[in-house]
C-alpha cells in the first residue's frame, strides 16, 4: 500500500524553520510500516504467551538515513495499531524536519486524547524509537551515549527458563544453565499452583544455588490482597530480591497496601503507560519497569526514568534487551536488565551476556539489526508511504 501526504508540519505555519545562514533539518521523507506474526512454540514466561506480532517501522530520512522503531503484543491486535499509524502517525510525520519530533510526540497525544492512551501510544511508541535511532545514526553514535551515558556494561536477569509449566527439578535445571553462563540474577514465576506449592518450588531453587544469586518472583498480576500479602511474608524469608506484579496494575490502593507491610520489594510497570502511570506507585513500588515499545518509547522511557530517580526508585526494563540496555546505560536510576528471548526470531544479531553482564554496543542508534528476510516472512500486514516534498 502507498500513499502520498503533506510534508508541512502539523500545527505550524510553515513547512520549514530554515533561515538564510542554517542548513534545514533533515525530513522524514519514507514511512515503511509491516506487521509481523510469530509463533513463539511453548509457552513463554509467565504469560503463557505462544504467538507474538509486532509491528516494525522504518524511518528514511531526506538524506537517505534510516532508523527502526517497534512495538508489540503477546497474542493479537496490532492490526489497530497499524490503522492508528496510518490514519494519525504517519500522515503526522511525512516530511517532518526531525527536530520537530519532540513537539510532536506531544501534538500526537493531544490528537489522540478521547481514545485514551491503549494503540495511540502502542503507535507512537513505534515512532519514537525509530526517530531516536534515526538521530544517533546520523550522529554517528550509540543511543545511549545520545542520551548521556553513565556506565558501558549492564548487568542482566534470566528470565526466560522458567515457566508455570516446568517441573521443579526443570526449574533447578533451567536456573543452573543460567549460571553455568556467569548469570547471577534469575526470575521465577508464581501465581498458577497455589502459594505453598510456589513457595516450595521457590525454596527448591533457593537450596540448590545457595545465598549469593539473587532471585527476582514474577506473578504477573495473578493474585489477590490476601494472597499477596502470606506471600511475601514467605519470600522474605527465601531473600527474594523483588516481587513483580503481584496484583492487577489498576489496583494501586492494594499496592500501597500491601508495600506497607512486605519485606519483599514490589516491581510494577510492564503494562503501564506513560509517566503519568507510573506517577502513583512512587508510593507503592521500589522497582518501575518501563517497557519502551508499550509505554512511549524512548522518549517517555527517559521521563519515567527521571520520576524514579527524584523518588529515590530503581528503573529496571521489561523485556527487549537489544533495546532496554541503552536506556538502562543512560539513567541514573537504573539496574538491571532483563534478557528474555521474545524477538529473536526477526533479528539478525542478538546480545549474548558474558558473566553476567552486556558490554554496550558501539553501532550508531539502537545498534538493532533486523533479519529482512525473517521480517518478510513473517509479515501479514505493511503500509509504504513517501512524503510529496
Amino acid at each position: 500500500m502507498s500513499t502520498e501526504l503533506a510534508s508541512s508540519t502539523p500545527g505550524s505555519g510553515s513547512a520549514s524553520f530554515r533561515t538564510d545562514d542554517a542548513k534545514p533539518s533533515p525530513r522524514i521523507d519514507r514511512v515503511q510500516v509491516r506487521l509481523a506474526e510469530v509463533g513463539l512454540g511453548a509457552a513463554r514466561g509467565g504469560s503463557g504467551a505462544t504467538r507474538l506480532q509486532l509491528v516494525h517501522v522504518r524511518l528514511t530520512d531526506s538524506d537517505g538515513a534510516e532508523g527502526t522503531g517497534f512495538t508489540y503484543a503477546l497474542g493479537s491486535g496490532c492490526e489497530a495499531v497499524m490503522a492508528m499509524l496510518s490514519e494519525v502517525h504517519i500522515p503526522a510525520v511525512a516530511g517532518l524536519p526531525i527536530s520537530h519530533w519532540p513537539r510532536t510526540w506531544y501534538a500526537l497525544r493531544e490528537r489522540t486524547a478521547r481514545l485514551g492512551r491503549g494503540i495511540a501510544q502502542l503507535a507512537t511508541s513505534a515512532l519514537d524509537i525509530a526517530v531516536w535511532d534515526l538521530m544517533g545514526v546520523r550522529s554517528g553514535v550509540p543511543l545511549y551515549e545520545l542520551l548521556g551515558g553513565h556506565r558501558d556494561e549492564v548487568p542482566v536477569y534470566g528470565s526466560g527458563r522458567a515457566t508455570h509449566g516446568m517441573s521443579t527439578d526443570e526449574l533447578v535445571e533451567g536456573v543452573q544453565a543460567y549460571l553455568d553462563e556467569g548469570y547471577r540474577a534469575i526470575k521465577l514465576r508464581v501465581g498458577v499452583h497455589g502459594g505453598p506449592v510456589d513457595v516450595r518450588r521457590i525454596a527448591a531453587v533457593r537450596e540448590a544455588v545457595g545465598p549469593d544469586v539473587m532471585i527476582m518472583v514474577d506473578a504477573n498480576e495473578r493474585l489477590d490482597l490476601a494472597g499477596a500479602q502470606w506471600l511475601v511474608r514467605k519470600l522474605g524469608e527465601l531473600d527474594v530480591y523483588w516481587l513483580e506484579e503481584p496484583l492487577p496494575a489498576a489496583d494501586i490502593a492494594g499496592h500501597r497496601r500491601l508495600a506497607a507491610i512486605s519485606p519483599v520489594p514490589l516491581a510494577v510497570g510492564e503494562h503501564l503507560q506513560g509517566v503519568g502511570e507510573f506517577v502513583p506507585y512512587t508510593g507503592a513500588a521500589a522497582v518501575l519497569q518501563p517497557d519502551a515499545p508499550v509505554t512511549g518509547g524512548v522518549s517517555e522511557f527517559v521521563r519515567i526514568a527521571a520520576l524514579a530517580e527524584a523518588h529515590g526508585l530503581t528503573v529496571s526494563p521489561h523485556f527487549l534487551p537489544e533495546l532496554h540496555v541503552h536506556l538502562v546505560a543512560a539513567a541514573r536510576s537504573a539496574t538491571w536488565a532483563e534478557h528474555f528471548p521474545l524477538i529473536d526470531d526477526l533479528l539478525g544479531e542478538t546480545l549474548n551476556p558474558r558473566d553476567g553482564v552486556i558490554t554496550l554496543p558501539r553501532r550508531p542508534g539502537h545498534g538493532m539489526i533486523w533479519n529482512d528476510a525473517a521480517l518478510e516472512r513473517h509479515t501479514v500486514n505493511g503500509l509504504d508511504s513517501w512524503s510529496s516534498s
